[in-house]
């Protein structure tokens, strides 16, 4: 089968767009340039530092338990 050059050429263009594509696509997605992104970025920092919030408050309140319960033994 004989393909004129004109054809050949155009669609190793139009490969060669897509691959381009697909690339910028890969970019994007691993920069996080999105909104979306962003949002879900901040809504996972907040919840860890809510989280560490809790850890301290529940940590603090269970060493002074055990600092009261050592004051009744002794």
């Amino acid at each position: 089968m004989n393909m004129y050059p004109e054809i050949v050429s155009e669609l190793n263009r139009e490969r060669i767009k897509e691959e381009l594509d697909a690339i910028r696509l890969e970019e994007e997605a691993t920069k996080g340039q999105t909104l979306l992104d962003k949002n879900l970025a901040l809504l996972g920092n907040w919840m860890i530092s809510g989280g560490e919030k809790l850890r301290n408050r529940y940590h603090s309140s269970q060493e002074t338990g055990s600092v009261k319960l050592i004051n009744k033994a002794a």
